[in-house]
């Protein structure tokens, strides 16, 4: 009898605690991974999760193709048809993993991305570079230009594959920067998240099923895409992007010590990133941050949209972010609902992870009758400018004539 009566007991508890505690997973503790560099971040507050040696450099090997597409997709167009160059018989450019183009050999720059991203040829990325650059080596330079417009302040990029070349590097949160800026463009997104594809050649007996080398791709349904990458100096590498209730993480893990570990690794982030932590909202969207005075009215400026940062569930610290308002850039007469008159980035120590919109909530325009006031002034203005600079003129000569004279006096003593 007092068995079933602490049974019953411990029933109603149960079904009487709220659900989220009933279905709330337990935390699970910062992961050890065999990577030497590694980050884990979320994609929609930018905010970094896990890091271990994140400022490290290491070569990234061919996940320098993720900017390598970000570059293509950004300057061409994905109807150009690119003509592969004498480069395609240089093996110092195109070693290793290739789909064997041949000089003159004709093809879509939609489908030579297929084949970067997806089989990661090399001979691809050199095809890519030729035709949107000319050449190499100035097509490196728009991938650095790219690198530091967006704060992968410590990454050099020397070609477009990532095969080893001295001081082609990295680090695992520029990668971050990199991918993140790379999954913000939607094209990007749909070709590292597809498995095959079929691309026509004039050939016979040479590769033309794209097969994705991201095996996640295959068997974890929340990984979205990204890009592996090996090569002996840099060991192996992966960047990892995935979707899981509304929420988007990105992983990157650097010399690994073997092809196994990058996955088991990366299984290890994203577990850790989407059991541990949530997203909450810090500004709603319309929030005023700052104001201006037009014509002696107020105008608030508010947000765009909605601020949101990361936190570990259940925590109550403040958040570890800051807002900095950048300065309006030139005095406004007036003023527009819903113009865009400044940006709120939102940092992370030094770091900016976003930048939004701070519109105008009202509308200020000069009223008739300060237009006819102004128009009143202006020729007075006009005229007393003109007398102040005569007088101004006038002094000035006198003091020159009696300097001119105080000289002549003082030669004939």
């Amino acid at each position: 009898m007092r068995l079933i009566t602490i049974l019953i007991t411990t029933l109603a508890l149960l079904l009487n605690m709220p659900a989220a505690v009933l279905a709330s997973p337990e935390k699970l503790p910062v992961p050890e991974i065999y990577s030497e560099g590694a980050i884990l971040i979320d994609i929609t507050t930018g905010q970094t999760l896990f890091a271990k040696d994140p400022d490290k450099q290491f070569e990234p090997a061919s996940t320098t193709k993720i900017m390598t597409a970000l570059i293509a997709l950004e300057e061409g167009t994905l109807s150009d048809m690119v003509t592969a160059g004498p480069s395609m018989q240089n093996p110092k450019l195109i070693q290793g993993t290739r789909i064997y183009l041949e000089p003159g050999e004709q093809m879509t720059l939609s489908d030579l991305l297929y084949a970067l991203l997806l089989n990661s040829a090399n001979d691809a990325a050199v095809a890519i570079a030729e035709h949107i650059s000319g050449d190499v080596q100035t097509f490196a330079g728009l991938m650095n230009n790219k690198a530091k417009e967006i704060g992968a302040l410590n990454t050099t990029f020397k070609n477009p594959s990532g095969l080893s070349e001295e001081g082609h590097v990295t680090t695992a949160r520029d990668l971050a920067i990199i991918a993140r800026t790379a999954y913000q463009n939607p094209l990007l997104r749909e070709y590292v998240k597809t498995k095959t594809k079929i691309i026509p050649r004039n050939r016979e007996g040479i590769p033309t099923e794209m097969y994705n080398m991201n095996e996640f791709i295959w068997t974890e349904p929340t990984v979205t895409g990204m890009k592996t990458g090996y090569t002996s100096t840099a060991g192996n590498t992966y960047v990892a992007t995935a979707e899981k209730d509304g929420r988007a993480l990105l992983g990157v893990v650097l010399k690994s010590p073997t092809k196994t570990a990058i996955y088991t690794d990366m299984r290890k982030l994203l577990e850790y990133g989407f059991t541990n932590f949530e997203n909450v909202i810090y500004k709603p969207k319309g929030t005023s941050l700052s104001n201006l005075i037009i014509h002696d009215t107020p105008v608030n400026l508010i947000l765009s949209e909605e601020i949101v940062y990361t936190r570990e569930i259940g925590s109550t610290a403040p958040p570890n972010i800051s807002l900095e308002i950048l300065p309006v850039a030139s005095e406004l007469k007036e003023i527009m609902k819903d113009q865009v008159v400044t940006t709120v980035q939102v940092l992370e120590e030094d770091m900016v992870l976003n930048s939004l919109a701070l519109k105008a909530d009202s509308t200020v325009v000069p009223s008739p009758q300060s237009e006819k006031n102004s128009l009143i002034w202006a020729p007075i203005i006009l005229v007393l400018s003109y007398i102040t600079y005569k007088i101004h003129r006038k002094i000035t000569i006198l003091k020159r004539r009696r300097r001119r004279m105080a000289r002549r006096m003082a030669a004939k003593r």
